[in-house]
Formats: structure tokens, sequence, C-alpha cells
């Protein structure tokens, strides 16, 4: 036990000295740092002198040298205290002033452990076995230095329980298992055994095993952030292990035989045994250990194989949706993941959702297109591991916590993104492995020629999709075209009283999106617009359907409520309840009261600019879309109005449309510009929001259709 303890000691002393002065050159700016950096010298100092004892046993100053680690030790666990306040890293700093009154207490121990006989009166070694004389203040210096170390713990699961950031979670459960259980061990080994029940054979081996222990977690969990080099460290170190076993054992056997004057070996001469063990050494190294090279590396090997013969493979794939369900399979089941999936761009949505997964299922929550991870990677095209999130301060330091959560909460390793036309289609995202190994470097590297060859295929395959789609399209819009040629009025109505502007900007060709006029007699006009979703034949058909159903409603035009309940009958049986989302707004105009009676089904509402009050009104009645339920009941709204009114009827593309910075048209411009070009005809006035909207749309494309009708009251 005395050579152990000595050994111990000085090992963990170098641990403790050189974890300490990684923290402080890695950015000791950083005031977890500093604190982890005090605590791991006062941890030294303990270490140190434990050495010191059983090193120099018999010297004159061994009662100093112990008072020393008494000193150590109070300091070492009200130094994990203060730590406990700092870390995780807050939005403020912890002021140095409490810090101050926190260690006082410790302070003032370590003061009469030091500078008086009150602690410990002597301190000498009766055989191997280091005796300590014990005076009436050590109750206390360890009622003290207990204190701390529960006041320490209690903090730690007190944060743990408060705090709700997922990283700063994990980096917890890290230190609190690891450092929290070594420093009970210690403290019961160096405190309690002596004290209570005068054994001191583990006086050194606590503090020992805590050192190895709490630093480690600590130095992984606070300084290098890089969990995951804990099982790369255990895999390594076992290879390496046996490797050094494999020729240890045959040389040791050896050299044993030859000075045990066993068998004929004693017999031959000294340079014969050299070259023997020579020779030994040279076999393993050319034959015996590629062999255990190879054993421990044999899946890196049949992955490399395998990602080969699937990048031959995918040079003749097409299918989008195919391909990237293989390429999910193959990484999941050629690197033996619990969970492998893939999240792609939805232009509907605007989000990152779940395309595919395998293996374990899980709940990924969709991913905002602006989010920190997708800004990074729109940056860099780069395979990310999740040690890099933890070590990289400088590409990771401001979003790390928002990053490191989407990996932590999906249980992911590495990440590999996909592009399109310079954007980010999607990423492949990798989980753990089935035996928790790590991601090795070779793997992340033949991950990063697999990311950039993949991504050849599969943004080949996106756009060979793409083009069939757009012929299919192009040939549907052609028929749908010469559908269409009829249902929609060339010219506009010539009314005394009111007159109309519009302008229509088609997603493909000439559009779906259906409008029209009613003329029931000389004194008034019903106006109706429609959003028709889709493109194609289909959709054109529900626009012919609209025209027949709509101009067979003149004798009602003067009703709205009518002509919308009517539409909506005759939508429900053609399409038998499982129609295309089709919204309308029809409004009916009598010159001679000036009186605007109007019904919404789905539609956005009709914006009123009134001259009475230089103001907008928004007229609606919010009635469900046409087509769904044949006993849907439209309200219908009155009002009056004054020569100079202006209504403008524009479909949801308008203002939903999103230019290349992300920006919708919004309600308001619409009013602004309306407001601003009052005195205009109500032609000049939609050629203008035509302007102003292209002009704001850029490059960009409206999502739909876009269809505006201008009328003024003159």
């Amino acid at each position: 036990m005395f050579t152990i303890s000595l050994v111990l000691s000085f090992f963990a002393s170098i641990l403790i000295i050189s974890a300490a002065i990684f923290g402080i050159l890695k950015n000791w700016r950083d005031q977890v740092n500093r604190y982890y950096a005090f605590f791991a010298f006062a941890s030294f100092g303990i270490l140190f002198t434990m050495f010191l004892t059983y090193a120099f046993k018999d010297s004159l100053d061994l009662t100093y040298v112990n008072r020393i680690t008494q000193l150590s030790t109070v300091m070492s666990f009200s130094t994990l205290f203060a730590l406990s306040m700092v870390f995780p890293k807050g939005e403020k700093k912890f002021p140095l002033y409490k810090t101050i009154i926190i260690l006082i207490p410790a302070f003032a121990a370590s003061y009469i452990a030091v500078a008086t006989d009150w602690n410990i009166t002597k301190a000498y070694f009766k055989g191997t076995s280091l005796v300590r004389d014990f005076n009436f203040f050590y109750r206390y210096y360890a009622l003290i230095s207990f204190t701390y170390v529960i006041l320490a713990v209690a903090h730690f699961i007190y944060k743990y329980v408060k705090i709700k950031v997922e990283i700063y979670r994990l980096q917890m459960r890290y230190v609190f298992v690891g450092t929290s259980i070594g420093m009970f061990i210690a403290a019961i080994f160096s405190i309690i055994l002596p004290l209570l029940f005068n054994y001191a054979e583990l006086y050194v081996l606590g503090p020992s095993l805590a050192a190895f222990i709490g630093i480690g977690s600590f130095f992984y969990a606070i300084i290098s952030y890089n969990l995951m080099d804990i099982t790369t460290a255990i895999h390594k170190t076992t290879m390496y292990a046996i490797i050094s076993m494999a020729i240890l054992i045959p040389i040791y056997g050896i050299l044993k035989l030859y000075h045990s004057n066993m068998l004929f070996l004693p017999t031959l001469p000294e340079y014969f045994i050299i070259a023997v063990l020579v020779i030994i050494f040279i076999i393993f190294s050319l034959y015996i250990q590629p062999l255990i090279d190879k054993f421990f590396k044999r899946r890196q090997y049949e992955f490399e194989a395998i990602i080969d013969r699937f990048i031959r493979d995918a040079e003749k794939t097409r299918d989008f949706k195919s391909l990237i369900e293989r390429t999910v399979n193959i990484l999941c089941d050629s690197l033996f993941l619990k969970t492998a999936f893939f999240i792609m761009y939805n232009n509907q949505t605007r989000l990152y959702e779940l395309f595919y997964l395998k293996g374990e299922q899980i709940a990924v929550d969709p991913v905002e297109r602006n989010s920190p991870m997708i800004r990074w990677f729109a940056r860099n095209q780069e395979v990310l591991p999740l040690d890099r999130v933890y070590v990289d301060d400088e590409n990771f330091g401001s979003i790390r916590d928002e990053l490191a959560n989407f990996f932590i909460k999906n249980t992911i390793k590495v990440i590999l993104p996909i592009y399109h036309r310079r954007t980010v289609l999607g990423l492949f995202c990798l989980g753990e492995k089935d035996s928790l190994a790590a991601f090795k470097p070779t793997e992340i590297e033949k991950l990063a020629f697999f990311q950039k060859e993949s991504n050849v295929h599969i943004s080949g395959a996106l756009t060979h999709e793409e083009a069939i789609r757009e012929q299919k399209i192009s040939r549907e819009i052609e028929l749908s075209s010469t559908l269409l040629s009829n249902s929609i009025p060339t010219v506009l109505p010539n009314l005394v009283g009111i007159k109309f502007g519009t302008f229509f900007i088609p997603k493909y060709g000439e559009g779906v999106d259906y409008f029209d006029f009613l003329r029931p007699g000389g004194q008034g006009i019903g106006c109706i617009a429609t959003d028709i979703s889709g493109v194609g034949v289909s959709s054109a058909l529900y626009a012919v359907v609209l025209r027949s159903a709509f101009q067979s409603s003149i004798m009602d035009a003067p009703s709205s409520f009518t002509v919308l309940q009517r539409l909506n009958s005759v939508l429900y049986k053609y399409s038998q309840g499982k129609g295309g989302f089709i919204t309308a707004y029809y409004y009916y105009y009598d010159v001679k009261t000036l009186r605007l009676i109007y019904s919404n089904a789905g539609y956005p509402p009709l914006e009123l600019y009134r001259v009475e009050k230089n103001d907008f009104d928004s007229l609606d009645t919010e009635g469900i879309p046409l087509g769904y339920d044949p006993q849907a009941e439209y309200g219908m709204g009155r009002t009056f109005l004054l020569r100079g009114d202006i209504g403008v009827l524009y479909s949801k593309a308008l203002i939903n449309s999103k230019n290349q910075k992300g920006e919708s048209f919004s309600v308001g411009r619409l009013r602004t510009i309306v407001k601003e070009n009052r005195g205009q005809r109500p032609s000049e006035i939609a050629k203008i929001i035509n302007e102003k909207f292209s002009a704001f749309m850029g490059i960009a494309t409206p999502d739909s259709d876009v269809m505006v009708m201008v009328f003024k009251i003159v």
C-alpha cells in the first residue's frame, strides 16, 4: 500500500497541475477557467504534499508538510463551492467580493491548521503506516471541510434542476457524477477514517482517485468541452494496452526463463538472447501488430468499402427520394448507428423538416431557415462533428448553446450538409453508434469525402426531377390556358359612377385564379375575385365551373351571400367535398344608392379607402372557403360609399410572397400606395401597385397567382 500511495500521489499531482496550467493557457480571461485553475492548484497541494510525505517519510518537516495538506484540503473543498457559483457559465460574472466572503472560513481554518498545533500536533510513520496526532480543532476543521463539500454538491444539484439549457445540463452531469463522488471519496478516506477509526492506510488513495475522477470530468466538461474524446481515449488506450501486452508477454517470458536457470537458456550467450528479442520485436511489428490494428479498425475498413461502392452505384440513380433513403440507410447500417435521419427544406412551410429517418424513432423538431446552424452551414460546406462545436470557440463561441442543443436533443454526433444551387438543401444527421464509441478522425475524413461525392449525385437527382416536373407543368399549362381563354373577361366594365382597374401576375402560364363581373341591370354591378390553389388542368377546370355557376347567378346578383352559397353548393357537388382550396370575395355595388353589399369566403378582406376620414376600413364577413361544407352560411355586409372612395381586392400572394430578404409586401405597403395615388384613375392605381410589387420582389417569384382589382367611385 505504501508503494501504491507513493506512485498514485505522484501521477495524480502531475495530472492536476497539467490540467490547471492548460485551463489558464487556453483562456485565462474566462472566469470559469480561472476558478477551475484555483481549484486544481488547491487539489495539487493535497496530492503533492502527500507524495512528499511518502517520499520523505523520515523528514523532520513531516508534520509541517501534513499541515500544508490540511490547508490544501480545506481550500480545495472551498474553491469547489466557489466554482459551483460560476459553472456553468452565466450571462453575468460572479462578483469577486462574494467569492472572498465564501472563502473566509477556509482562510481562517487554513491559518489555524498551518500556524498552530490546534489541528495536528505531530505526523510520523509507524512502519509503513502514516500516523497523525490530532488536536481539538480537527473536528471543527473536518466540519468546515465537509460543509463546503455539501454546499457545493447541493448548489450543483440546484443549478442542474434550474437550468434548462441542455448543453449546460450535460456538462453538469459529468461534473456532478465525477467530481462530487470523487470529493466524497477523498473526504472519507482522508478525514473520516483517520478521525473516527484511526485508519490511515487509504489516506492517499482516496484523494488520488478523486483527482483522477474529478479533475478528469472537470477537464472534459469545463475546459475542453470535448466529451466525445472520452470514448475515443478509452478505445485507443485499450488498443495500445493490448498491443503492448502482445509484445511484452513473450519478451518478459524469455527474460524470466533466462534468469531462472530453466531449460537450456542459461547456457546460451547473452547476445543470442538479445538477437531473439530483436527478432520477436520485428515479427511482431511486421505481422502481429497489423492484425491487432485490423481487429480494432475492421469496421472502418468495411465502412470505406461500402461507401466507395455506394458512390459508384449512386451515379445511376435519378430518383431523389430513393437516393436520400438509400444514403441514410447506408450511413446508419455501415457505421452501426442507433439512428440517422435527413432534414430537408420545405418551400411551403419555409422550415427544415424531417424527410426520412432510419433506426430509433425520435421526434425531430423543425429548424428555422435562419437559425444559427443553417447560417453556419450556408457559410461553411463542411462535415460538423459534435466535438468541434465544443472546442472551436472562434466559430461556435456565440452560437454554441443553440447548436449543441440540436445535437443533444436529437442524440446526434455528426452532421453532413447537402447543397443545391448554393443553398442548404438539407442535413444528414448521424446519431450514436451502437457501441457508443466516438467517430474516429479517419471516419470523419471519409464522411467528408462521402459528403462531397453524394452532394453531386443528390443535387443532380433533384435537378432531374425538377426538369421533369417543369415539363409536366408546361404541358398542363398549355391545356389549362386553352380552357381559361374564355373564362376571364378581356375588357373591364365601363359603368357610370364606378371605374375599375386590374392586373394579374400568373405563377405559371396564364394562371388559374378567376375574376368576373355580373350586370343584372343598368343600376348596379356584381364583382367576384377567387383564389384557386394548385396549377394545371384540374385547377383550370374549377375556374370554368366557377364561371358557369357565377354567370347563372345573375338574378341573385344584389344578394351577395346568396351568390356565394350557390357557388359553394356547385363546387361541393362537382368535387364531392374533396375539392381544392378555393377562396372568393363577392360584392355588389348599387350605382343609384351608392351602397356596397359584400360577402367573403376565406378571401382577404376588401381594403376600402374612405375619402371622408382619409383612412382605410377592412370589409370582411369571415366565411369559410368554397366547396367544403354544403350547409355553410355566408354573412353579408352593407356600407355606403362616397365619390372618391377606393376599394382594393387582392389575392393572398400579393402580401404573403417574400422577396430575397425574406420580407413580405404587407397590407401596410399596399395602403400607402393607394393613399399616395388616390387622385389617379383606378387603372393607374393598379398599374402603380403592379410596378411597386415587381420592384419589391426583384428576382424572387410570388408563391402563387397574384390578382389585384381596384375600383373607384366617380
